[in-house]
Order: structure tokens, then sequence, then C-alpha cells
């Protein structure tokens, strides 16, 4: 078993760098900045302080059990069948959206660059699922070392576009301040948890490092350090020089800031960059996901219809599920005129309840752990904070909880007894 432990404490940091640097950071300080005016760098500050608890009490609890596969067991073990199944619902409701999010902000960019017609976003967007459906259906995984180093390629033009930024920013941009005041911080908040999710993979990871005990909670506390300040950076420059507003390119807010500071050559750079980017995290979950409902089927969670495999050992029923609810979900942005900004907001939604009951049930099974314990906490009492937030987005949990309570009633004969 040892010579399965391969990662190190910089891995460690990349791994936790690829899961959680992802789309929202090529879009979401624009949008924040459109809702909340400067007061936006507030919400990324918040978010970033509610990342610390977060991503701690998950490594925390992570080296605690060292072998369960992700939040879907963490609250099994916390509060049983029911609850875990409503967790994995939301997981695959949110990914069943969340990836239409994803193909269009990649789409955004090439749009931006290439000054094509509205139509584009939609089009190439959908095309990016094609592309994933079809490389998840032929069995083939996109390299995780190349994601890595895509991944490191996006960390290092951030870092440069912010040092070319800050001398171009302009104090007066920084007020009024909060043109909308707390309501436009909390909508902020509720956004920016789409650019901090990931800090739950690690808890996957545990068994693969070298050294866990000594390595996990150092790049925990190194990623989520960097992290922060790459956001809040980011996020200050993008107001400070005004690079975001209908006159910018809201599809494509980080290529409008690279050109404003680097050059044109470096905004297609990004673009191109963030667009494979886009297709990688497509990839990863669109693979993980079906694989989830799959799952779900086998312990009797999900429809039985989802528990087939292919020749290739493929969840293929799971896999055009999901391709074509994201189609779906795209076709109704287009129809219905849903811009990226709002669209957003329902997978994101499911995104802050899944981490308030993974939170909840990290406080009960770390109860006895002083330092986990007030981590949880603070991580429960946050996220209840930002939820409300939401404001009718809220009615989309209740109604994926009504109908995972109402499937697992109608299915009493597949249904484990609660652990």
């Amino acid at each position: 078993m040892h010579s399965s432990r391969s990662i190190t404490f910089s891995q460690g940091v990349a791994l936790y760098m690829g899961a959680v640097l992802g789309s929202g950071i090529l879009i979401l300080p624009g949008y924040t900045a459109n809702i909340a005016g400067p007061s936006s760098i507030v919400s990324w500050v918040i978010l970033s302080l509610l990342s610390i608890p977060l991503a701690y009490t998950f490594a925390r609890l992570a080296l605690k059990y060292k072998d369960f596969g992700g939040i879907s067991t963490i609250v099994q073990k916390a509060f049983g069948y029911k609850w875990s199944a409503i967790v994995g619902w939301f997981f695959f409701a949110w990914v069943a959206t969340g990836q239409a999010v994803v193909g269009m902000t990649g789409a955004g960019y090439i749009v931006h660059i290439f000054q094509l017609s509205d139509i584009y976003l939609y089009l190439l967007g959908f095309l990016f699922l094609c592309a994933t459906f079809i490389i998840n259906i032929r069995g083939i995984k996109t390299s995780g070392l190349f994601s890595l180093w895509l991944s490191g390629g996006v960390l290092l033009l951030l870092i440069v576009t912010i040092i070319f930024a800050l001398p171009e920013i302009d104090l007066d941009h920084f007020s009024p301040f909060a043109p909308n005041g707390l309501t436009g911080i909390g909508q902020s908040c509720v956004l920016i948890f789409w650019a901090f999710f990931g800090w739950e993979t690690i808890t996957h990871l545990v068994p693969e490092f070298k050294n866990p005990e000594r390595d996990v909670m150092r790049s925990t506390w190194v990623s989520v350090i960097l992290i922060g300040l790459i956001y809040t950076l980011l996020s200050i420059v993008t107001v400070g020089t005004h690079t975001y507003g209908n006159n910018t390119g809201d599809a494509a807010p980080l290529a409008v800031l690279m050109n404003k500071t680097l050059g044109l050559n470096a905004g297609a750079a990004t673009a191109i960059v963030s667009c494979v980017v886009c297709l990688g995290t497509l990839n990863v979950f669109l693979a993980s996901s079906s694989r989830l409902g799959y799952a779900l089927a086998k312990e009797g969670k999900f429809p039985q219809w989802f528990h087939k495999m292919s020749r290739r050992h493929v969840p293929y029923r799971a896999a055009f599920f999901l391709f074509l609810s994201n189609s779906l979900t795209i076709l109704a942005s287009y129809v219905f005129k849903i811009p990226v900004d709002e669209l957003i907001l329902i997978p994101t939604t499911l995104g802050v309840f899944v981490y308030i009951i993974a939170s909840m049930a990290c406080l009960k099974l770390l109860w006895n752990d002083r330092i986990g314990r007030i981590s949880a906490l603070l991580s429960v009492c946050c996220c209840v904070v930002i939820a409300p937030f939401a404001f009718s987005y809220l009615i989309v949990p209740v109604i994926i909880s009504v109908a995972c309570l109402l499937f697992l009633r109608l299915k009493p004969h597949r249904a484990k007894a609660d652990v």
C-alpha cells in the first residue's frame, strides 16, 4: 500500500489549486463588482476567511478517517441514509446545471476575443458539452498532470496580471463604496461561493499522501492563504481599474483586464488557456458525477435507471442525463435570456447547502476535537448567514429535497436502514 503514497506537500498545494482555481476566477470578479460595486472586495475577503475553517475542517476530518469517499460519506456517518441521499441529490443537481455555466464561461472568452455575435456563446457552450460527453463515453480521461500544469499556468497569468494592474488603479473608482448596501455584499457572497468550491477534494486524497500527518495540513494552510490572496487582489484590481460593466465585456472580464494591462496577445492567451481549463473541468465533473449517479442508484438513493455501465465501464446513462440537462439549461438561457451571472446561482445555491449540511456533519463527527469543533461551528455559522442572500433561488434545494424524499418513500424496499 505504501507504493500508492505518492502525493508530496508541493503536489498537495497544486491539487488544491487545480480544484479551487476554476472557471469562477474568469468571470466572478466582474460579476460581483456589477452587483456590489467596490464593496464586492468585502465579499471576497469574507469568503476567503470562510474558506479557512471550511478547508481546515475537511482536512482534519480526512486525517481522522482516511478512508471515506467524500461529503456524502461524511453525512451518512453523521446523520444517516436519508441525509446522505439528499446531499447526493444536491451534488448531482448542482452538476446537472453547473456544467452549462462552465461551458458558457469558456465560450464567452472565444466570443469576446473574436468579436462573435451572442448566439455563438450558446453554440460554443453546447459544443463544449458535446466534446466532454464524447470523451467520457469513450472512456478517455484528461491527464491529471496536464490539468495541474494548466492550473499553474492560469495562476502565473493571474499573478502577472495583478502585478501589472496595480499601478493602473484609480482611487476614484472605489467611490461610492457600497452602492447596493449590505444586500449587494450578501448577493456577491453567494456568487463567490462558486469560486471556492473544491476544498472538500482533499478528503479523497489523504491516503495518497506520502506523509499525511505532516503534509495535509501544511498544504491546506498554504493553499488557503495563497488562493485567498489571489482572489482578493484580483477583485481589488478589477474594481480599481474599473474593468467591469456593460462596456468592458462581461463575458470575459479577465481577458479585458489583461488586455488593459498586458496587451491583446495576453488576453488571447488567457482565452485559450481558460477554454482548455473549462474543458478539463467539464471532463472531470462529468466523469465523477456520472459515477456519483451510478453509485446513488446502486445504494437505492437514485432511480435504478442510472445503474448501468457500458463495456468501457462508463455509467453512460448518468453521463447522458447530465449532458442532456446541461444542454437544456443552455437552451433555456438562450430562449429566456438568462445571463450567466443569474444562471450560476442555481448550482451555487445547491453548493452552499451541501456545505451547510457537510459542515454540520463535521461538527458532529469532530465534537470531541476542540479545534475541529470550533472550525466546523464557524463554517456552519458563516454558510447559514450567507444562504438567505440567495433569495428566490432558495426554492431550488427545497424542490430537490422534496423530490429526493418522495423518491425514497416510493421506493422503501430499496432503502437501507439508517446508520
